[in-house]
């Protein structure tokens, strides 16, 4: 009998990365993830698996030094956040490819919040990356 499993997945900046690990564990001893969920670092890792590009992921990231995460950071005037994110949202993009979340082979959720209205909100449709880009904005870093 397959062992099933669905995923939530947290927060937690870069090291969230250590999310690609753990579904690489997963699946190595046999487990099937049939969903899978996440917020911020975990929607973008999530997000990616259910994508099917966890490993062109993994090697995108791993090959980011310094300077590539500098240009990366594009700086945004507003009293929103530091940075748009639009950089890397477009660069996740073009590594990934633009997919619908119910394009998805399994069922994927990112978790964001909308702070004006102090409430939790789920991303179950539309553009994979605008959910992602949702769910990583951060009040005065990631403008939302």
């Amino acid at each position: 009998m397959a062992k099933t499993i669905s995923l939530v997945l947290g927060s937690g900046g870069a090291r969230g990365l250590v999310h690609v690990g753990v579904i690489r564990w997963l699946i190595e001893h046999g487990y099937q993830i049939k969903s899978i969920s996440g917020c911020s670092i975990g929607a973008l890792i999530g997000g990616v698996y259910a994508a099917g590009k966890l490993d062109e992921f993994e090697e995108w990231v791993t090959s980011i030094d310094q300077g590539d995460m500098a240009m990366l950071l594009d700086f945004s005037w507003q009293s929103s956040g530091i940075f748009k994110g639009d950089k890397i949202i477009d660069t996740l993009r073009g590594l990934i490819g633009e997919i619908s979340i119910e394009d998805l082979p399994i069922p994927y959720t990112a978790v964001a919040a909308n702070v004006a209205d102090e409430k939790e909100v789920w991303l179950q449709s539309g553009s994979l990356f605008d959910a992602i880009r949702a769910s990583i904005s951060l009040p005065l870093f990631f403008t939302p």
